[in-house]
């Protein structure tokens, strides 16, 4: 039976979905480009605060719920250097893939914002960023996987 999320994953989520509807609505509402930048960096910083304490909470939990097992950070300083480096690669791959795919996803989200723009669209950014900040206020409601063992 599905519980009711906390009140801090509810506001997270309501956090999350503006902050990502501001941050890509932001060609329409800030026609300077630095100054887009910066307000990009301040929403992330308020989206990422209003996280803190479900990030909090999942990170301390971790360790709570395997008694008798190592957590996974204790195995992971128990490796000597060399296994660590082997162990890391393939995050640092991961992270740069992720983040060059991200760019790619980016840049042609914004081109389309302008397109429609140069096509007479009013607020041609504004559309889709609701849709993305839904989606990323409703992610906050998916239920992590159960734990196996």
């Amino acid at each position: 039976m599905p519980t009711r999320p906390p009140s801090s994953r509810i506001r997270a989520a309501l956090v999350t979905g503006t902050a990502t509807a501001l941050h890509y609505a932001s060609p329409d509402l800030i026609t300077d480009r630095r100054a887009r930048g910066w307000t990009k960096v301040a929403i992330t910083a308020v989206a990422l605060a209003a996280s803190v304490p479900e990030l909090r909470a999942a990170w301390t939990g971790e360790g709570e719920r395997r008694t008798g097992e190592p957590s996974l950070s204790e195995v992971f300083r128990s490796l000597p250097p060399a296994r660590k480096a082997v162990a890391l690669t393939p995050v640092v791959a991961v992270v740069a893939v992720s983040g060059g795919w991200l760019a790619l996803v980016e840049r042609w989200i914004f081109r389309r914002g302008q397109a429609r723009a140069a096509a007479g669209k009013r607020f041609p950014h504004t559309g889709p960023a609701l849709l993305y900040g839904a989606l990323a206020g409703a992610l906050w409601f998916v239920e992590p996987p159960a734990d196996r063992g």
